[in-house]
């Protein structure tokens, strides 16, 4: 077969997407150099490329890769011909930002090996321990699902190529007046109105990818921002790229440095909130009485649903404006690339399982899945992920392809009826060699995943803990209409009852620190072993370590890091803990249970301090072992000045006040009738 001229045929190609306003992708597959020479005419179009590779594909003159790693900071521009590289891995998160780069009439380009996958040079197939991926399951799902829809994806290979027929409905433009969508407009219109009647309240505006969000607020900030001081903030400046595009000029500051020089503003914008900390997104809605959160819902970040379900459903409603953008800006409503993509990778919102919700637990059916990929399993794991991403704060489609390839994962899932609805995410990990533990527990080795066994020998300081063999959870989630009937403690107890019989060490966890969640851990009878210094990136909370012992060794263990944790867990709510919300205080002592015997010498000073004058300074040590014995042991509402002072002992200045002439001798009067009341209690 004579050789495809890859110019001509792409020309034909854009010329009836240009005409039909959709977007296509194209798979080119054969050997490297094949590969390479087909770019090499792509580029002697003279049109517009964006290139996402790991290496230089073809001459690239003229042109300049994005790596893969530095994909993200694409996000908001726009091009004819997107081309991915995939000759060094497949990553299905740059795969979704590469999609979402391309404009209505554009194609998405993949240069992909031919045949086998090669999973040697596939930076992206590396799990625990540098094990290697068994099959290269997600490829050959991925263009499985690409030759099954010829209306999506066109495959051209050095033997065959198809006609470039674009057989797809031509769409309708979204339809612009002044350079807005009609849905921006009517968004900038109500925004506008909330800003002039509201003082205080948040308006969140959610849209999925290329709906012009973030433009959007951009002009927001254009049309306020000579009348009023209003702030930009985002996870970082390239999270706000789109919106600082429209103002260049725009007062940008991190949510870290917000919080430190909590500058005055009539009006704070958060684009992307979602990629935020809750825990910052707290303390920001705390300080800035009006501001405007935009998030996107779905996606490559993974983030959307989690900020739904963990920060919007905790506010008030009367102080809530919820807009949403549908449009799409940079393509068409319909766009079939778009929803193909959301389809394949498991992206679709999951519906609620159309069963009973209050069925018995008896009807109930319990599942081990230890080969979450195989492909007899493939409807089942789309069920799973579906329910992860659902229930989970990030969840990304590079989990989609580790839940198909890794070789240690394991799954244990509920069903009632057809429907899957619960499951729990388990990895193997431990049994590391004794000269390979004291490597780690001297900070000298660092091997790849076992997270919690490298965590008990590193930072708790057990030498030997990653000498074990264990199972840590990863993910545990349950569907929302079968939540509190004892389903995910249903699914630890077969995870418990898989462990022994395969007679492992320990179960265990990691997590960031988070009320609710502690409390589920501790009513299923695990213990509290380490809590991490330093906060997580992602989540913006400090990491709890909990364990459940199947074996007297690791028993004994859990006892010594249990004592450890009640020692010095006084000094730490003084150092490394003394920022965490009350509410995560509480949490804490609670699940450690802590306890603690005072002197008589140390009794007396708390009562001189309640009863009498005697300075806080002066009583602080024997009020806050008091004070944390006393609230690790409440079931009731804990004041905030209470934890934030005589336990944390922050600055006067920054306590939370009743009113704002309320000033340090006050405060301390406060404080002492709060530990008068604990003492009659």
């Amino acid at each position: 077969m004579p050789a495809i001229d890859i110019k001509h045929w792409m020309q034909e190609l854009l010329g009836q997407l240009s005409h039909n306003r959709q977007r296509q992708l194209v798979a080119l597959q054969g050997s490297m150099d094949w590969c390479d020479s087909q770019f090499n005419a792509l580029t002697q179009l003279n049109l517009p490329l964006l290139v996402i590779a790991n290496r230089l594909p073809g001459s690239m003159a003229g042109h300049s890769p994005i790596p893969f790693s530095k994909a993200d900071a694409c996000l908001g521009r726009e091009a004819g011909i997107v081309v991915l590289d995939l000759f060094t891995g497949f990553n299905p998160d740059v795969l979704c930002i590469a999609a979402g780069l391309v404009k209505a009439g554009g194609v998405l380009v993949l240069l992909a090996p031919a045949g086998d996958w090669q999973r040697d040079s596939d930076r992206y197939a590396s799990w625990q321990d540098q094990s290697q991926s068994l099959q290269p399951r997600f490829a050959e799902y991925f263009f499985a699902s690409l030759q099954a829809d010829d209306g999506i994806g066109l495959l051209v290979t050095p033997a065959s190529a198809p006609m470039p027929k674009a057989s797809l409905p031509v769409l309708q433009p979204t339809e612009f007046e002044q350079g807005m969508t009609r849905a921006q407009a009517d968004c900038l219109r109500r925004i506008e109105q909330w800003f002039e009647r509201e003082r205080q309240g948040l308006v969140l505006l959610r849209a999925q990818r290329g709906r012009g969000k973030s433009s959007c607020l951009g002009m927001l900030v254009k049309r306020l921002q000579a009348d009023y001081r209003i702030l930009v903030c985002a996870d970082s400046r390239n999270s706000a790229a789109v919106l600082l595009h429209w103002v260049p000029e725009a007062e940008f500051i991190a949510p870290d440095r917000l919080l430190q020089e909590n500058p005055a503003a009539d009006l704070l914008v958060i684009d992307e909130a979602a990629m935020i900390p809750l825990s910052l997104l707290r303390q920001i809605y705390r300080l800035y009485p009006r501001l405007i959160m935009a998030t996107t819902t779905g996606g490559y970040e993974g983030t959307g649903q989690g900020f739904m379900l963990r920060f919007v459903a905790a506010l008030e409603a009367h102080r809530l404006l919820q807009l949403e953008l549908a449009d799409p800006v940079r393509w068409c409503r319909g766009d079939r690339l778009e929803s193909w993509l959301d389809q394949v990778l498991m992206q679709s919102v999951a519906t609620e399982p159309e069963v009973e919700s209050d069925r018995d637990a008896s009807a109930w059916q319990w599942q081990v899945v230890e080969d979450p990929g195989a492909l007899d399993f493939r409807a089942g794991l789309r069920q799973v992920y579906q329910l992860l991403s659902a229930a989970h704060y990030r969840t990304h489609p590079a989990d989609l392809r580790m839940l198909m390839e890794n070789p240690d994962l394991l799954l244990i899932i509920a069903r009632c009826g057809e429907r899957i609805v619960g499951a729990v995410l388990l990895n193997r990990e431990g049994g590391l060699e004794a000269h390979l533990c004291e490597q780690v527990f001297l900070g000298k080795r660092r091997p790849k995943g076992h997270l919690l066994a490298q965590m008990l020998t590193a930072q708790a300081g057990i030498s030997h803990f990653a000498g074990y063999h264990g199972l840590r959870v990863l993910r545990i989630a349950v569907s929302a209409g079968f939540r509190r009937r004892g389903l995910g403690t249903g699914l630890l107890e077969r995870s418990l009852e898989f462990a022994t019989a395969a007679g492992l060490d320990y179960l265990g966890a990691s997590f960031a620190l988070d009320a609710q969640t502690t409390h589920f851990w501790q009513q299923a009878g695990f213990s509290l072993v380490h809590i991490s210094y330093a906060q997580g990136k992602s989540s913006g909370n400090h990491s709890l370590a909990i364990l459940y012992a199947l074996q007297p060794a690791v028993a004994a263990d859990l006892l010594q890091l249990r004592r450890r944790i009640e020692q010095q867990l006084p000094i730490w709510m003084t150092q490394f803990l003394q920022h965490l919300e009350a509410s995560q205080v509480v949490a804490l002592l609670q699940f450690v249970g802590f306890s603690a015997i005072l002197s008589e010498l140390e009794q007396r000073e708390i009562e001189a301090f309640a009863y009498g004058n005697k300075g806080f300074e002066l009583c602080f040590v024997s009020l806050q072992k008091f004070t944390m014995q006393r609230v690790a042991e409440t079931s009731g509402v804990v004041d905030d000045l209470l934890v934030e002072k005589a336990i944390q002992n922050r600055p006067w200045e920054r306590l939370p006040r009743q009113h704002s002439g309320e000033g340090r001798r006050q405060l301390q009067q406060r404080l002492r009738e709060l530990v008068e009341a604990m003492l009659k209690a």
